[in-house]
């Protein structure tokens, strides 16, 4: 409509100044236009490995590495959603979008069980911020976490560390260790395990949420037994026997004064 209005003035001007009032025109008209422009924010930088190396897990756990709290003052329903969140960028190879939508849905999902009219809008309110801030310091925390996550290593060996990774899982929970294979197949890169292990996460529900067990304490040692006594010397016979042979010979002859002439 500016823009209209502009166009109309400036054809009433002389030829000669007609070009110059047409611009100024454009200018004023998209400056008094109100322009909405949606920016996507840039996806954050992946984990990568360099010299025909992938980056492979370093633990079969994904429990958060904090305490997975939502930030003060967000609804408690969303308690799950905050901590599986955080736990999500403990995954190798995950990226902050999947973890993003993965929060979306837990929080629609979680939000959707309140029954309260009040605490039910609050809840979807305080999901939504939480979806459209930058989570924990954004890009650069996450890439943190995927450092702590991740490790290089050739190929070959990532592979098999994936393997390790799954089997751990299926065992852990009860699942067939018999798909790992075939699902080793499909995930066949390093991203693609991430996303599969995110998946997993719906069926086995404690999957980020359950801790590296503490290591048994070690079985003290019984303390040794003292040692024996030592043997006490055999008494030499000989020296026993020299004692006995001065009591019966050794003996003086008794005078009796008594007895006898003088």
């Amino acid at each position: 409509m500016a823009l209209a209005v502009a166009v109309q003035r400036c054809s009433m001007q002389p030829p000669r100044g007609r070009m110059a009032a047409l611009r100024l025109a454009l200018v004023v008209a998209l400056a008094a236009a109100e322009v909405k422009i949606e920016t996507k924010p840039k996806p954050c930088k992946k984990f990568k490995c360099y010299g025909r190396k992938d980056p492979a897990p370093r633990s079969p756990y994904f429990a958060p590495r904090g305490t997975g709290a939502c930030p003060e003052g967000a609804s408690e329903h969303l308690a799950k959603c905050c901590a599986e969140r955080d736990a999500c960028a403990t995954i190798c190879g995950i990226t902050e979008e999947l973890c993003k939508k993965a929060f979306d849905d837990c929080y629609v999902k979680e939000c959707e069980e309140v029954d309260d009219f009040d605490e039910h809008e609050q809840c979807l309110k305080d999901g939504k911020i939480g979806s459209d801030w930058p989570w924990r310091g954004g890009c650069s925390w996450h890439s943190e976490e995927q450092k702590k996550a991740c490790m290089c290593q050739p190929r070959k060996e990532a592979e098999e560390r994936r393997r390790q990774t799954l089997s751990h899982i299926y065992k852990r929970y009860g699942g067939d260790v018999s798909k790992v294979d075939e699902l080793l197949i499909k995930a066949d890169t390093p991203s693609k395990f991430a996303q599969l292990i995110l998946r997993l996460s719906a069926r086995f529900p404690t999957l980020l949420s359950d801790r590296r067990p503490p290591p048994e304490p070690k079985q003290k040692k019984a303390p040794k037994p003292p040692p024996p006594p030592e043997e006490e010397e055999e008494v030499v016979e000989e020296e026993a026997v020299e004692n006995a042979e001065e009591e019966e010979g050794g003996e003086e002859d008794v005078i009796d004064l008594d007895a006898g002439e003088l």
